[in-house]
Formats: structure tokens, C-alpha cells, sequence
């Protein structure tokens, strides 16, 4: 039986010498990692216009992809041996780590230069805190750019082919990281959109805390939710797909929660591919812990969120109604 919980957690284990030094700039790209990557910055003359909500997008986007340049650096710096006998299918894991690394760098170098060239600030690379899963961290960058993309389309459609051509690079990477936990590279016929606030709030669990105290207005001004957790999260098989069973979940930070949260009922939303969100009823127990059922039917990555309405249909709108969360879950 297929597992419910991927078992991806990176054991860091000694040091090694091979990472790049981070980009700070984003305005030059070492020889060395251009080579490693397969390829540079774009060369196209000028720099595209970008509206102030492509500023902002990009901004996140900026944020995000720091997240995942340091996430592989951390890797590079830390790792010996990644998956079985250090190869997946015959291939050296550190030199498939190595390229996606590089790649996230000249991916952060393309955003920073686009933002610097309307005059806009960057997003400074941060500290970050990883014995982390890979497939979330990628499939997180992965249904934001798409979020972006579909906000550029009308904003600024001369754009949308930059985020498009990222997109598929870091969906080679995700299904790396899936084979290397045993799983089949392509789970799903679709991959699974979220907001960038909720893109934004996962990504802080990956963070430490005021490692990046100058980030633009447009990030600060996001709202924050409270953290959602599964109750004794990390056992190999207590669902699948297919004979999905309960969760308790457990919100992290209840202070946060908005007053009357619970004085009616509530719901966990699910989010899963291009399907319009699910909804589960939640009961609650004498802890305060939250019970709900696993919506059936799910694939790959969904994404879970506390919520007291059970009427949004898309993405943004339940952003809007989230209580707590999300949480990534991820499926087989």
C-alpha cells in the first residue's frame, strides 16, 4: 500500500565544500554557475515593464525563490549521501543537487533583475531552517508561480512566458525529489494552484524568524495565519487516496485565531490540482484538537486549511475565509 506521508526528510549529515556562494546581487551570474545550470540570465535587450501588481508578485516570488535557493545550498553544504547508494536511477544525486541548485540561482538572478530594472527593491536572501521535505518545498514554488502567472495574464500578459518557462524546470526538480523517496516522478494530471499569501505563510515555517528585517511593504503586508499541524504527524500509512480516514489537526498559535472563530461550524478545506476546493465538517474535541475527514479522491500534494464557511470556490476567496493554515499533505 501506497504510503500517505512521503518519507523525503533530508538527513544533513557532514559538511561538504561544493555549494556556490549565494547571489546577492542578481545582477551577474558567475561563470561556474551559468555552466552548472545549463544556462544563464536571458539575454534579451531592456528589461519588461512591470505594472505595480507585477512589482508585488514578483516581490513574493522573489521571496519564495530565495527560499529554495537556500534550501539547496543548505543541501549541498550538508549532505553525503541522498537516496539510495548516493544515485537515483543511476545518476550521482549530488550532481542532479548541484544543477537545481545552480538553476535556483539564476531563477533568483532573472526575478532580481527584472525588479531592479523598474526601480523596485529585492527580496534579500534570509536564514533558513531545514530538516525540511523537498517535495513540499518545491511543490509550494510550484503552485505559486502558477498563481502569479495567472495574475500576470491580465495585468502584464508580455510576462507570462518568464514565469512559464521557470515552471517546468521546477517540476523536473519535484519529480527528483519523488523518486528519491520511492515514488512514481508524476502523480497527478494537474498541478495544484495556491494563492501567494498562502504560498508566503508556508513558507515562513521554513524561516527563522528576523534573519530578513527589510522586506518590502508588499510582503509585510500579507496577512499571517496561525499555524495548523497534524496531530502525531509523520506515520507511513494511516490513509491513502483511495480509503482516506480521519486527522486530528492542531492549531499552533490559537491567540491568533479572529474572536467567534468556532460559535459556528467549521470546515477543513482541501485544495488539490484544478478542482475547486472540498470541504470536510470538523469536530472538536475537550483538548481543542480538530477532527475532519481526509477528502477522497486527492493525488500528489493538497493542501489543507481551517476555514468556517464551506461556499468558496476558488483559491483566493478561500484565502480570504481562512482561519488557520494551510498545511501541505502529501498524497500518493
Amino acid at each position: 500500500m501506497a504510503s500517505f506521508i512521503l518519507p523525503v526528510a533530508f538527513s544533513f549529515l557532514v559538511k561538504s565544500a561544493v555549494a556556490y556562494p549565494p547571489l546577492v546581487t542578481g545582477t551577474a551570474l558567475p561563470p561556474q554557475i551559468t555552466q552548472q545550470a545549463g544556462g544563464g540570465l536571458p539575454n534579451a535587450p531592456g528589461t519588461p515593464h512591470l505594472s505595480n501588481n507585477a512589482i508585488n508578485n514578483f516581490q513574493l516570488a522573489n521571496f519564495l525563490e530565495n527560499l529554495e535557493s537556500a534550501f539547496f545550498q543548505e543541501g549541498l553544504l550538508n549532505f553525503t549521501q541522498w537516496g539510495s547508494g548516493g544515485q537515483t536511477n543511476g545518476v550521482s544525486n549530488m550532481a542532479v543537487v548541484s544543477q537545481i541548485a545552480a538553476q535556483e540561482e539564476v531563477h533568483v538572478a532573472s526575478i532580481v533583475g527584472l525588479l531592479k530594472g523598474n526601480g523596485a527593491s529585492d527580496v534579500a536572501p534570509y536564514e533558513t531552517s531545514f530538516f525540511a521535505l523537498g517535495n513540499i518545498i518545491t511543490t509550494v514554488g510550484i503552485g505559486a508561480l502558477i498563481g502569479l502567472q495567472a495574475g500576470l495574464s491580465t495585468t502584464d500578459p508580455g510576462l507570462e512566458s518568464t514565469v512559464g518557462s521557470i515552471l517546468p524546470v521546477e517540476s523536473r526538480h519535484d519529480a527528483f525529489f519523488r523518486l528519491t523517496a520511492g515514488e512514481i516522478p508524476n502523480p497527478t494530471t494537474f498541478e495544484t494552484p495556491i494563492s501567494g499569501i498562502w504560498a508566503y505563510n508556508l513558507a515562513l515555517d521554513f524561516t527563522i524568524g528576523g534573519s530578513c528585517p527589510n522586506l518590502p511593504q508588499s510582503i509585510t503586508s500579507l496577512p499571517v495565519f496561525p499555524d495548523l499541524g497534524i496531530v502525531g504527524y509523520g506515520g507511513p500509512s494511516f490513509a491513502t487516496p483511495n480509503a482516506p480516514g480521519k486527522l486530528m489537526f492542531r492549531v499552533g498559535q490559537p491567540s491568533m485565531l479572529p474572536a467567534g472563530w468556532n460559535s459556528g461550524p467549521l470546515y477543513m478545506a482541501w485544495v488539490n490540482q484544478n478542482n475547486v476546493p472540498a470541504y470536510t465538517p470538523v469536530t472538536t474535541d475537550g483538548s481543542g484538537d480538530l477532527e475532519a475527514d481526509v477528502q477522497p479522491g486527492m493525488f500528489g500534494m493538497a493542501f489543507a486549511a481551517l476555514t468556517n464557511q464551506n461556499t468558496a470556490t476558488n483559491i483566493n476567496d478561500l484565502t480570504t475565509a481562512t482561519l488557520a493554515g494551510p498545511i501541505p499533505i502529501p498524497l500518493t
